[in-house]
């Protein structure tokens, strides 16, 4: 039997080899059922070898401070402006008042990120607002991990106050943040971006300041926001990039790196009319997803090896699925989520600790809670 280019991929990803660009395409090309499957199983294999057979989740809380934002994103219904109908700021009272409910219910993790506030100052400074943010949650509760702060709030917070990237990370940093969400990454590809989201930092901003806070010290995650306008092409071009990004910081012993990869299918229920029309569906398409995220398993998982769905956006059904096609993290509980509810995602917005628990034992699988770096939790 002559062995086919596209077994030849799996066969050398399965002896441990990186995958090229080229043959990622390939694989994402892929139509045939069985093909799929075989991709599939490649990456649950990749998957027991890189990350072992434990499932992981992390007790979490979100908080999103504002909606209000400068931007314009086409694919964003959580984004208002000032006076619209739905928009908010949260106070400081507000703020501690949820971080304190998640920690009653046992997070080890305060996620924070929001939209791009142009009043959100404090004696005409921008980042002396983001720290008070970390101050009135870390004052409280020293020991949580706060995990927060964008690339693009970053960037936000130079641009406004007139800093470096370096400035911004390490005041932070300084402060009590302990890690940077990597999102606002969505596809990172900029004609993707001029579509999408034409305000938001290019490629190369993205990935200047991931880098940067990996030289800081402060780990990152890595997202891609998937199936809307983006080609093949584009999606293994994502991946090429954050492979590049981790191995520039291993190979250069920065004292911090990227954690995890997340793909985030798009959720077009409640998008902005022209990009809904556009993609001409609400909700992501799971057989799509969970062949992207086995592909992103077999082309990152030698350098990343903590792989999550979201189950936010597919439905912990759906998240259940790419456990056995990839990932080895079921992600946080969350407790609140609104930029993907407002997108009209059906997954909900709090997911219960034996609920997740649950859901992994009826594969066969242990669990095991996690810190956000991916630390057992006992």
């Amino acid at each position: 039997m002559v062995i086919t280019t596209f077994e030849a991929i799996l066969n050398r990803a399965l002896s441990g080899d990186d995958i090229s660009p080229a043959e990622g395409v390939v694989l994402l090309k892929q139509t045939d059922p069985e093909a799929i499957a075989a991709i599939h199983n490649t990456a649950d294999q990749l998957r027991r070898l890189q990350a072992g057979d434990t499932v992981t989740y992390v007790i979490n809380r979100n908080i999103n401070f504002t909606n209000i934002c400068e931007q314009h994103c086409s694919f964003c219904a959580f984004r208002r402006d000032d006076g619209d109908d739905g928009a908010y700021w949260l106070d400081w009272t507000q703020i501690l008042e949820k971080a304190t409910d998640g920690v009653r219910r046992g997070a080890t993790e305060i996620c924070m990120q929001g939209g791009l506030n142009p009043q959100a100052k404090i004696n005409g400074q921008s980042l002396l607002y983001y720290l008070k943010l970390v101050e009135t949650i870390k004052q409280e509760f020293p020991h949580v991990h706060l995990h927060a702060f964008s690339p693009q709030e970053v960037q936000f917070i130079a641009r406004v106050d007139g800093l470096n990237y370096a400035d911004v990370i390490a005041a932070v940093r300084d402060a009590g943040v302990g890690s940077m969400p990597g999102t606002a990454a969505e596809v990172l590809d900029d004609e993707v971006r001029r579509v999408l989201c034409p305000e938001k930092i290019d490629t190369a901003t993205w990935l200047e300041i991931v880098s940067t806070a990996h030289q800081l010290g402060l780990h990152t995650t890595s997202t891609m926001l998937s199936g809307h306008i983006e080609s093949a092409e584009q999606q293994i071009g994502h991946l090429v990039k954050l492979r590049s990004l981790q191995k520039t910081a291993i190979d250069n012993g920065y004292p911090a790196k990227i954690t995890e990869f997340i793909l985030l299918p798009f959720v077009g229920q409640e998008a902005p009319k022209p990009l809904r029309r556009r993609v001409g569906r609400d909700q992501p398409i799971l057989q799509d997803a969970l062949l992207l995220g086995a592909v992103a398993r077999i082309f990152l998982g030698n350098w990343i090896p903590n792989h999550q769905p979201s189950w936010v956006k597919l439905g912990l059904p759906g998240a259940m699925s790419a456990l056995v096609a990839g990932c080895n993290d079921i992600g946080g509980t969350l407790m609140e989520e609104h930029i993907t509810t407002m997108a009209g995602a059906v997954g909900g917005t709090c997911m219960e600790v034996e609920t997740l628990q649950k859901a992994i034992a009826s594969l066969g699988r242990p669990f095991q809670q996690r810190d956000t770096l991916y630390q057992p939790v006992c």
